[in-house]
């Protein structure tokens, strides 16, 4: 075991975890409430349309990473948000391959059933050009609001409080990786309110490993883009394909 995984200049903490999970939630859950209160109080602002308000809340959680990132630079200076433009290798190619590898898997993962017996999904989007569009397009704009909060603030905050890596075979990552990945498939939990245990599960497991990839990503190519990208796509594709499928058997 130990040659497969080791550990090393690791200095644990619980409480960097407490107010890395506390500025997760500052980060996501007035953002969303503000969205939903909009949509309920000014529906004609966002045309009645749910993509429409995912997309503010979206937005709103975007601003807030940013505003978040900003305030790690002047409280932790040593702390890396990875906002720049790829300084050498892009990794931009990676992250379209990887975004269309995560976008099949959550496919399978959350629809296999329907899958099999070709049955059209009750996923909720819409299925006209207008309203397909419009979901593609928020999918596609996911990874600038969740990259900039998880990986640029969350993870960028945590190398600094919880130094140490976790190396496993060839793939050497921060710790910090690993506590976000456990974080990000948390911020998930709605999924065990809604979906049967074994897709629940599922889905907080390909979370998780997307997250280390996504900071993979994010450490080699030294900037947010790849994984912005990577998990743009792989939203859209999921996405795209269960549009497909609901106008195809439904």
């Amino acid at each position: 075991m130990s040659a497969l995984i080791q550990t090393y200049n690791v200095k644990f903490s619980l409480w960097p975890i407490l107010l890395a999970a506390a500025v997760m939630q500052l980060c996501l859950w007035p953002a969303r409430e503000i969205a939903r209160w909009t949509y309920h109080n000014y529906p004609g602002l966002l045309m009645g349309e749910t993509w429409a308000f995912v997309g503010l809340a979206m937005l709103l959680q975007a601003l807030s990473g940013l505003v978040g990132i900003l305030l790690m630079r002047k409280c932790l200076p040593e702390a890396d948000g990875h906002l720049r433009w790829p300084p050498g290798r892009s990794y931009t190619g990676a992250a379209v391959l990887i975004g269309l590898a995560m976008g099949l898997t959550m496919l399978f993962a959350d629809y296999w059933p329907q899958i099999m017996s070709q049955t059209a999904p009750r996923a909720g989007y819409d299925t006209d050009l207008s309203g397909a569009s419009g979901w593609l397009a928020i999918m596609m704009a996911t990874g600038l609001a969740e990259e900039t909060i998880f990986r640029g603030l969350l993870v960028g905050m945590l190398v600094v409080l919880i130094p140490g890596r976790i190396r496993f075979l060839s793939v050497d990552l921060p710790v910090a990786a690993f506590v976000v990945g456990l974080l990000f498939a948390v911020a998930h939990y709605h999924s065990f309110l809604v979906d049967p245990l074994h897709l629940a599960i599922a889905q907080q497991l390909y979370a998780f490993v997307w997250c280390l990839i996504y900071v993979w990503l994010m450490e080699r190519s030294g900037s947010l883009l790849a994984p912005i990208i990577a998990h743009g796509i792989g939203n859209a594709t999921e996405v795209g394909l269960v549009i497909l499928m609901m106008k195809t058997w439904g």
